[in-house]
């Protein structure tokens, strides 16, 4: 199980209870197997428990584990919350990789749970905030026919959501003939409203070193769906981009291993509605020397 916050960043020492069942699918009577489950997440946000299921005859797998009760989430020095319902082990396999990341659900409560696929994609989780996760991840584009090349971390920020992709990701560009590089980070912001909020500024940094930039517009859309008509609210999304300066990138690609810190920037539309968002130190450092490699000629 990894924990993390509505930032993407660990949970340190919170306890997890839970506890489900397994039987063997017989519809009267049947054997059934109730096992409790505790653990308390690691400095990156990982704990781990075992559970005894019920075998599957003829089969390395197990019966699955059905959820009893909400999973029970103490983070140090607060009240105990619950979250969703769910189930453990529900292929069978001998190991299950979860996530549960703290931010308001309508379906999952105060954390959201989601059953990863393998042990890749929980190790992807647990290395976002290593610059050599993002180094990884960085794509470089070098078409001669263009002006510049780019270098971008688009790939390590693949969406949860298929009905809300909502991204941020840095971008590079490196003009061939003055070899001048500049940045830019990329948002993609997905929402359910009356209307469209239209994306205008971006502000970042603090006290008498915070920016506010124009957001340069790239795609606009609007979906109305027979649900959204009724309440005449449609889905919107829109992906804009502004420039950081060379500065601010350098000093947020001053990244040291094993910091778990991030770059934090807001996003204000003409409709008065701002939000929030972050990328990771880390992200800025990979990108970082991936440019200076590039520049070097050694990439």
């Amino acid at each position: 199980m990894l924990l993390l916050d509505a930032e993407q960043q660990p949970v340190v020492g919170a306890t997890l209870r839970g506890a489900c069942r397994s039987d063997d699918g017989a519809f009267f009577g049947g054997k059934k197997l109730e096992a409790p489950w505790t653990c308390t997440t690691d400095a990156q946000g990982i704990c781990s428990a075992e559970l005894r299921l019920l075998p599957r005859p003829d089969s390395d797998r197990a019966n699955a584990c059905k959820a009893l009760a909400p999973t029970e989430i103490t983070e140090a020095g607060a009240a105990p919350v619950k979250s969703s319902y769910f189930t453990f082990f529900a292929d069978g396999q001998t190991q299950s990789y979860n996530l549960l990341q703290k931010g308001a659900s309508w379906k999952h409560g105060d954390y959201f749970f989601q059953s990863l696929e393998s042990r890749t994609a929980f190790d992807d989780l647990v290395g976002r905030n290593t610059g050599e996760f993002y180094k990884r991840r960085v794509t470089i584009k070098d078409e001669p026919a263009t002006p510049a090349l780019t270098l971008d971390t688009a790939a390590a920020h693949v969406p949860r959501s298929r009905d809300y992709p909502n991204t941020e990701f840095l971008r590079a560009r490196i003009d061939r003939k003055t070899r001048e590089a500049s940045v830019e980070i990329v948002v993609t912001d997905t929402y359910i409203d009356y209307a469209m909020h239209m994306l205008s500024e971006a502000r970042y940094g603090a006290g008498a070193k915070e920016r506010t930039v124009a957001l340069k517009v790239g795609k606009q859309g609007s979906t109305c769906n027979m649900r959204d008509l009724f309440e005449r609210k449609c889905t919107h999304q829109e992906t804009v981009s502004f420039p950081v300066d060379m500065e601010a990138f350098r000093q947020a690609a001053a990244y040291r291993p094993g910091q778990s810190t991030q770059w934090r920037f807001q996003i204000h539309a003409k409709s008065g509605h701002a939000r929030m968002r972050s990328l990771s130190h880390a992200e800025f450092h990979a990108l970082a020397q991936a440019m200076d490699e590039v520049l070097a000629g050694r990439r």
